[in-house]
């Protein structure tokens, strides 16, 4: 089953502090979701993450299928970066690392995310990704860009990057 890459980055008028303490709210990645992914954290949000947690969300990837999503905190170094890697969920594999970084020119700083994944059930997988997995989190990423803007009252026209491939063997 291949590997898949999908990278974003997104400059925002935040320092890194204020990005950090937004990114850490687990309450702002349900906001962050479309809603049609029906996306619920199921643990306390109010315990602050740390290498290790666990986190537990129920979410629908994809139109009648809901299931859970565990996730652990496999990387956390305040305020620069962490990674939460799949346990269980809708991926046949999911590592997704959040960056801070400081804008060189500019003020503000931008969140960069790196995400690795390979989805479940081999070429069917691959087909299913063809089908729907590429545009649903193209979708996705669109979605929480505009969340991202209004949450934070960012300006529209700031820099905004999205890839996402095939990652060669």
């Amino acid at each position: 089953m291949p590997w898949f890459r999908l990278t974003v980055s997104h400059q925002t008028r935040l320092d890194s502090q204020q990005a950090w303490d937004f990114l850490n709210d687990v309450a702002n990645l349900e906001r962050m979701t479309p809603p049609e992914m029906r996306f619920k954290f199921l643990g306390d949000p109010l315990k602050p993450l740390s290498l290790g947690s666990i986190l537990v969300y129920s979410i629908r990837p994809l139109p009648l299928y809901k299931t859970l999503w565990v996730s652990e905190i496999s990387a956390f170094e305040p305020p620069n970066r962490f990674c939460d890697t799949q346990l269980k969920g809708p991926y046949g594999s999911w590592i997704h690392e959040h960056r801070i970084l400081k804008n060189q020119n500019s003020e503000g700083c931008t969140i960069a995310d790196d995400i690795y994944f390979e989805l479940p059930l081999g070429i069917l997988g691959t087909l299913v990704y063809h089908l729907y997995v590429r545009r649903a989190l193209s979708k996705a990423f669109a979605f929480r860009r505009k969340q991202l803007d209004l949450l934070i009252q960012n300006e529209a026209n700031l820099d905004y990057q999205f890839t996402l491939k095939p990652l060669n063997a």
